[in-house]
């Protein structure tokens, strides 16, 4: 796996995307992009992400010209999953995959392109995490244990979004995005002042993720209310693009330095309670982000604009909130699971003991 190390990453990756194109008529531009890799193609993904592009993709392709087959995803992002598209790629022999759907199944369908050597393009039906756009794969076991990040040669070469799918998808995975998108900057602004390799590209990440930040609290709940109505608004638009291609290249230009830290940490370690797979990936984050500010010592001032942002949108961070059991032996497999993290073993985080992060999971449950 040497190849696919963040140590290899980067030391060349600092981009985002080849082509992003977030639009209500882009499937007449895919159908012009798409032969320019290849006549022979890969579909992958589940059931109801198809089901929201069939009458537009698919289309497009015959369009194009382009000889596809399908793979049905459903579960995890595993090996098992990428090894089932592996070997329809050894049957069919395509000449690059699509990936549709949400960041698992998204995943998934990179790790199969990176591993058989051709590209991948990204239609995102959800807009629930960056991982349309990112050169970042997680990697979880068939029962949804987090097992660790894989880092591609390249982001995506090409990313289609259509906001009329991504509206009429479920608000639950819109919301999600929003908090993993945030976590950009509450993370970032964390690890970049203790981080001893730092590079001017990791500055410029930190400056997006601020921008993002603000974006987010000034138009977030407009873009909730958009999706309720059903109705494209230009601030449903901006956040859709904050979440898939702003937050992925916050990741990219910062992967040194400003990066996943302490809140996808905390995330990766309530992916071992019962319960916590009825929970969207972005509300794990959001808690993790509270878990970070306690652990932290963050001030007041911070913790009530973060935690009135989260009133704002109906989340209550705490186990209670997330229907989880506040339980000595889940709280010490949360904290074990992510100070042994990968991220947290780097600076300016491989100070925090379980210990610590145990008390700060009291804490926050206590504040909220």
């Amino acid at each position: 796996m040497g190849k696919f190390s963040l140590e290899e990453t980067v030391k060349y990756n600092k981009s985002g995307p080849a082509r992003y194109c977030c639009r209500t008529d882009v499937w007449k531009e895919a159908a012009m992009i798409l032969p320019s890799f290849g006549k022979r193609a890969v579909v992958s993904g589940g059931t109801r992400s198809r089901a929201s592009i069939r009458e537009k993709l698919f289309p497009a392709l015959d369009t194009a010209g382009i000889q596809y087959v399908v793979n049905g995803f459903s579960g995890e992002s595993s090996m098992n999953n990428v090894k089932k598209i592996l070997d329809l790629c050894e049957e069919f022999k395509p000449e690059f995959i699509i990936g549709t759907g949400g960041g698992k199944s998204i995943d998934t369908a990179k790790y199969a392109a990176e591993l058989y050597n051709i590209p991948i393009v990204t239609v995102p039906t959800i807009a629930a995490t960056c991982a349309a756009s990112s050169n970042q794969i997680i990697v979880y076991s068939d029962e949804g244990e987090y097992l660790e990040n894989i880092y591609p040669k390249t982001n995506p070469p090409l990313v289609l979004v259509d906001p009329e799918v991504i509206v009429d998808s479920p608000q639950g995975y819109f919301i999600s995005g929003i908090y993993d998108s945030l976590a950009k900057w509450y993370e970032g602004s964390a690890s970049l002042p203790g981080s001893d390799n730092s590079d001017i590209f990791d500055h410029m990440a930190l400056a997006v993720a601020g921008m993002l930040k603000a974006q987010m609290y000034e138009k977030a709940v407009s873009a909730v209310r958009s999706m309720k109505e059903k109705t494209v608004t230009q601030d449903f638009i901006d956040v859709v693009n904050l979440n898939i291609y702003t937050a992925s290249t916050v990741q990219a230009l910062g992967i040194k330095a400003v990066r996943n830290g302490i809140a996808h940490s905390v995330q990766n370690g309530l992916t071992l309670l019962e319960g916590s797979h009825d929970v969207t990936h972005g509300e794990k984050v959001a808690y993790g982000i509270g878990v970070q500010l306690m652990v932290l010592e963050s001030p007041r001032e911070e913790l009530e604009e973060l935690f009135g942002f989260y009133r704002s949108l109906e989340l209550t961070p705490t186990f209670k909130g997330l229907n989880l059991e506040f339980t000595d032996d889940n709280i010490k497999k949360v904290a074990h699971k992510a100070v042994n993290d990968v991220l947290m073993r780097a600076k300016p985080f491989d100070v925090i003991s379980e210990e610590m992060m145990c008390s700060a999971i009291h804490k926050l449950e206590n504040y909220c």
